[in-house]
C-alpha cells in the first residue's frame, strides 16, 4: 500500500464515519473530519515532496 492510496482510504474513510455516526448515534462520527484532514495533509505533503 502506497501512501497516496492510504491517504485515499482515509478520505473515504473520513468522509463515511459522520454518515455511520450520525445513523448510529455513535460518537465515532467526530472521528471522520479528523480523518478527512489527515489524509489531506498526507496528498498534500505527498504532493510536495514527493517523488
Amino acid at each position: 500500500m502506497t501512501v497516496r492510496t492510504f491517504a485515499i482510504a482515509l478520505l473515504i474513510l473520513g468522509a463515511l464515519l459522520p454518515i455511520i455516526g450520525w445513523w448510529a448515534s455513535s460518537p465515532v462520527a467526530f472521528v471522520g473530519p479528523a480523518l478527512l484532514l489527515l489524509g489531506a495533509l498526507l496528498l498534500w505533503t505527498r504532493g510536495q515532496h514527493g517523488r
